[in-house]
């Protein structure tokens, strides 16, 4: 797919500006080059021509990306012809790449109020391809288009997030968001970000007019046409499948249930098996799309999903393994016959191997499963750790029965989290001596605007069977979390997700109460940040009168060791003899019981 964007525009075409628009006018779709590129780094507005047969209505498509927006009248995409054919007015508006919900939203609001008063009409219809469906609800609801806006058809729009985007907000695992081709914009896209903000504001918010959405939600990641997105599509949509279910490789179908909408197909409708690349296709949405346009009375009486976003609890039967970290292995749980290890890796041709810890034995592995990113292996032995010549994921998964859920308990505007550890063993020794933690880090404001943090660590606290965190001395804003529970010997468990801290009702409508901020300058680094031999540890601003904790944690949060030092002058401490004993990884270092700093273990 990007190739098609970096090829040369093999014609010119006219354009011209608006505050925050390049205004782009398009030959008629029998001569529109299949080569054309058009702006891909500012906010354009692409001009169809206007058919002869003209039957008034203009159709708005956008796409939540900027350069995938010309996707929507290129190459195999024929929704330009078809709608001209029909006599439709297509106009196609690209926003951003990476903005979110919010900018995209405004500037979609504007791209509504100058077509409106080119071509002289009271309002468009708008067909929106995935994030771009996000970006008309905020237009219509928090920028007060809605009486501008006839329908929107939503093509495999996201509404409730995707997991995908909830593992791009782990540094060490934004690597497979890549892997989708869309790289940026996930902040805003997030399971817990549209659950915790968009959803709840938007939903209940009195200029909302849910029946004017029409949702097309696909459910076949493995059976694209597009050949270019196939392959990525198969390994991510692998990834949702246990997680969130049937999906189109990026967004799940039951988060593109947008609340009161109407719902073209059922969760793997046949009709539907298509990708996230193929729903946006003239040639697959348009039969649909145009039976709404031509009938506002029509209704597509399907059995609704009855299955509500908001009230799912996030379970896991599986742990992480990450390439960076030799600390890290396969170990079977407690009564595990055997493991299997889906594993997602940047190479797409990735090899396996396995370095047995018992005899320092490295052997090749028998894959299950090999295609796209994407490798199965099953292990019955424990103590492995897996080798390869790329970055990878494991998510190692067991045959014991012991399952970990996060279920967010909304507490004013500081939610619980509660965690439990389910057997189906009629004996529960495994889940004695159980340890929950996670690593956190605040990834945003509740605006969406980005926002860069050091991870920190918190630790669960048990009560009546189940372990809960409260977030009430969190500054406001999205953490994005790393849950991990372990019994020693018995099993690990692991889970991605986040939650959102404050009034999101305060700061979306411009009246915000943020806590204040201790505004002394404080800093503290690790010189190199990549340790080998030598680490020296800085800390400048820190009120600090005897001697400092220091505390080294894998990065589950499980602590690896501690040590003190006295305080001197200069305020630098080396450290490299207390580093020397670490494996190779990722880890964090608290100081004092406070400040974390991540750093890598070569």
């Amino acid at each position: 797919m990007k190739l098609k964007f970096t090829l040369i525009a093999l014609f010119s075409c006219a354009i011209v500006c608006s505050q925050n628009f390049l205004e782009v006018q398009l030959p008629k779709p029998d001569k529109l080059n299949p080569f054309f590129i058009g702006p891909l780094f500012k906010s354009t507005i692409h001009y169809g021509v206007t058919p002869p047969n003209y039957n008034g209505k203009v159709l708005l498509f956008n796409h939540g990306y900027i350069d995938l927006n010309q996707n929507q009248f290129l190459f195999d995409n024929s929704f330009y012809q078809k709608t001209y054919d029909e006599g439709y007015q297509a106009v196609f508006v690209a926003t951003t790449r990476g903005g979110g919900i919010w900018v995209n939203g405004e500037l979609l609001a504007e791209s509504i109020d100058i077509i409106t008063e080119k071509y002289k009409v009271a309002d468009v219809s708008i067909i929106a391809h995935s994030n771009g469906g996000k970006a008309a609800e905020a237009a219509m609801i928090q920028y007060g288009k809605k009486d501008k806006v006839q329908q929107v058809f939503a093509l495999g729009t996201p509404y409730w997030g995707t997991y995908l985007a909830d593992i791009s907000q782990m540094p060490w695992l934004n690597w497979a968001w890549r892997l989708t081709g869309l790289n940026e914009g996930a902040r805003t896209s997030t399971t817990y970000y549209c659950r915790d903000v968009i959803r709840p504001y938007l939903d209940n918010n009195p200029n909302n007019e849910p029946e004017k959405f029409v949702v097309l939600g696909a459910s076949g990641y493995f059976n694209g046409s597009n050949l270019l997105a196939r392959a990525a599509f198969t390994v991510t949509g692998g990834i949702l499948l246990p997680v969130q279910g049937a999906n189109d490789g990026v967004a799940p179908y039951r988060s593109t249930l947008r609340p009161g909408a109407e719902y073209v197909f059922r969760k793997n409708d046949y009709r539907a098996f298509f990708d996230h690349i193929d729903v946006s296709l003239g040639q697959f949405s348009w039969p649909y799309v145009k039976s709404y346009l031509q009938n506002r009375s029509y209704k597509n009486n399907q059995i609704l999903e009855t299955e509500n976003p908001a009230n799912f609890i996030t379970t896991s039967d599986y742990y992480i393994i990450h390439s960076e970290n030799e600390y890290e292995q396969i170990t079977l749980d407690k009564n595990s016959a055997f493991a299997v290890a889906e594993i997602i890796h940047e190479n797409p041709t990735a090899e396996f191997q396995a370095l047995d810890l018992t005899n320092t034995q490295l052997y090749n592995l028998k894959t299950q499963y090999e295609k796209d990113h994407k490798t199965v292996i099953s292990f019955s032995e424990s103590n492995i750790q897996l080798k390869s010549d790329t970055r990878f994921a494991a998510f190692v998964r067991q045959n014991n029965g012991i399952t970990m859920s996060l279920e967010h308990q909304i507490k004013n505007d500081f939610p619980t989290l509660k965690v439990d550890i389910y057997s189906n063993q009629k004996n529960n020794e495994s889940l004695l001596n159980t340890e929950v933690r996670g690593v956190i880090i605040k990834t945003s404001r509740i605006d969406g605007s980005p926002l860069q943090n050091e991870p920190e660590i918190i630790a669960f606290n048990r009560k009546k069977g189940s372990f809960y965190f409260d977030t009430k001395d969190l500054d406001e804003g999205v953490y994005s979390l790393f849950l991990n529970s372990e019994s020693n010997g018995n099993f690990k468990r692991s889970i991605i997700s986040g939650f959102v801290v404050g009034d999101v009702k305060k700061v979306l409508k411009n009246e915000q109460n943020v806590r204040p901020v201790n505004e002394t300058k404080k800093s503290i680094q690790i010189v190199p940040n990549s340790v080998k031999n030598q680490a020296l540890l800085s800390l400048q601003g820190y009120d600090i009168i005897n001697e400092i904790s220091l505390k080294v944690y894998d990065i589950t949060g499980k602590k690896i060791t501690d040590f003190v030092m006295p305080v001197n002058q200069n305020s630098q401490y080396d450290i490299s003899e207390k580093l020397r004993i670490l494996k190779g990884g990722i880890y964090l270092l608290q100081v004092n019981n406070k400040e974390v700093l991540k750093f890598v273990k070569e």
